[in-house]
């Protein structure tokens, strides 16, 4: 016959999973239980909002989206979007994506931005608008989702003038994120986009 979970004498797909004969019987309602749970657990761990593409070592806790769903969700709704371009052997962005996850002022400033979170290959997906001064990682660079275009001018102004999109704390992503709301609270600027529309 086949063996089952646990040694029970549940049968799963034929398959002996543990064949342990010294472990005592399982009744076959409690594997049952525990393969129902554990397959609940698998469905819920893989499940994302649409466009999700988690932290990746910049925090979980935040709503990071993939570079096209953001620039398409910023557009829609008019808000600025967050672009961080990163990859994952670069050790200054390792550096930086903790310091990101873990600032609670980043999290606040959230609500009010599309994060995109570009890792790895996906940077290919974006253009050349998101190198404004050169390829170099992690880059952080804010998008105008009201006029469709990259803010150029909200940099790391502490930073190293030759590297402007290049961040090394949380301080300074937030001091970018705070000038980028006053931005798209500023009259004159919510009314250059309502004369374009």
């Amino acid at each position: 016959g086949s063996q089952g979970c646990f040694s029970c004498s549940f049968p799963l797909f034929g398959v002996a999973i543990v064949s342990a004969p010294t472990m005592p019987k399982v009744s076959g309602i409690a594997c049952v239980t525990v393969l129902i749970a554990a397959a609940l657990f698998c469905v819920a761990s893989a499940i994302t909002p649409s466009g999700s593409v988690g932290g990746r070592g910049f925090g979980d806790n935040l709503n990071w989206v993939s570079f096209t769903e953001g620039i398409a969700e910023a557009e829609a709704t008019k808000k600025p979007a967050m672009v961080v371009i990163h990859k994952s052997w670069c050790g200054a962005c390792k550096a930086l994506g903790p310091k990101v996850a873990q600032s609670s002022e980043i999290a606040e400033l959230a609500k009010d931005f599309v994060l995109i979170n570009v890792h790895d290959d996906e940077e290919a997906h974006t253009t050349e608008k998101f190198k404004p001064d050169g390829g170099y990682i992690p880059r952080v660079i804010f998008y105008d989702g009201l006029h469709g275009e990259v803010l150029l001018d909200h940099i790391n102004k502490k930073g190293n003038p030759s590297y402007k999109y290049f961040h090394t704390g949380a301080e300074s992503v937030v001091a970018s994120m705070k000038e980028v709301k006053e931005l798209f609270e500023s009259d004159a600027f919510l009314s250059k986009g309502k004369a374009e529309l």
